[in-house]
């Protein structure tokens, strides 16, 4: 009898595929809604437990206030995952409607609610929003249904190589090496996130932001030993910043569906 972990692991794939059902339509057509994503770091002298407890049991209700929102994911880093220390503790990823709902949104009571909350919790000074455009891909999905207490989640930033234009950096990482990263085994889903330069006040701190689902860590690992991974890696040296881009392995947490509250 699947018990209450199982449950949540698959609803919570069951929203990511309904995700790509809504926003993707055709073989990687991308979203109409417009996304933002936050890598946050915990304030000085907070405990990661701490972080997690307070970002989860009450800035989540705050955030989730924002008119307009119709999802919102809390994505906690995994420590027991992670090689080494790592710049970020979490990566808030909130989608709305269309820009004018996202601008109304950002000029609300609600939105400075949660900046001035952010202070509780978070090193603002570290706080890195991006606005992007998300590109939903279906990976090579597993046969059985539902999900599994192991599966996984990568989100990982992106550099391109000096050199590189952000327009052409941009077709090629979506176009030619998304359909690459497909191939990987193991590869349940993947959503590609530029940034949209038009929408952004400031230079993008990134490229772009790939976010990966997996059947299990095991497999992700496995994943990066195959042969798949070896021409992946290849495509990699022609245009990416190798020496950045460490990827986070999270805990993702579904607060708002389709707007309304369900943590």
């Amino acid at each position: 009898m699947a018990n209450s972990t199982d449950h949540e692991h698959t609803a919570s794939l069951c929203k990511v595929k309904s995700y790509f059902t809504a926003n993707r339509g055709q073989s990687g057509k991308q979203s109409h809604m417009i996304k933002t994503i936050v890598f946050v770091k915990r304030r000085s002298g907070t405990s990661f437990y701490q972080f997690c407890r307070y970002w989860l049991e009450t800035h989540a209700a705050i955030t989730a206030e924002l008119p307009g929102l119709r999802s919102l994911q809390f994505n906690l880093v995994r420590p027991e995952y992670q090689r080494g220390q790592t710049d970020w503790d979490g990566v808030s990823c909130a989608i709305f409607e269309n820009e004018h709902a996202m601008g109304l949104a950002a000029r609300s009571e609600a939105f400075q609610e949660m900046l001035a909350d952010e202070e509780n919790f978070v090193d603002t000074s570290r706080r890195s929003p991006l606005i992007v455009d998300p590109l939903a891909r279906m990976g090579t999905m597993p046969t059985r249904p539902g999900g599994s207490a192991e599966t996984v989640k990568s989100m990982t930033p992106v550099w391109r190589q000096p050199g590189v234009t952000r327009e052409s950096f941009a077709h090629y990482w979506r176009e030619a090496h998304g359909k690459l990263l497909c191939n990987l085994p193991h590869l349940r889903a993947l959503v590609q996130n530029t940034p949209r330069l038009r929408s952004m006040r400031h230079t993008p701190w990134c490229d772009g932001v790939a976010e990966s689902w997996w059947d299990t860590y095991q497999g992700l690992q496995q994943a990066f030993q195959s042969p798949a991974y070896q021409s992946l890696e290849q495509d990699e040296r022609r245009f990416l910043d190798l020496t950045r881009g460490n990827p986070l392995i999270v805990r993702e947490v579904q607060i708002v569906s389709e707007g309304k509250l369900v943590f």
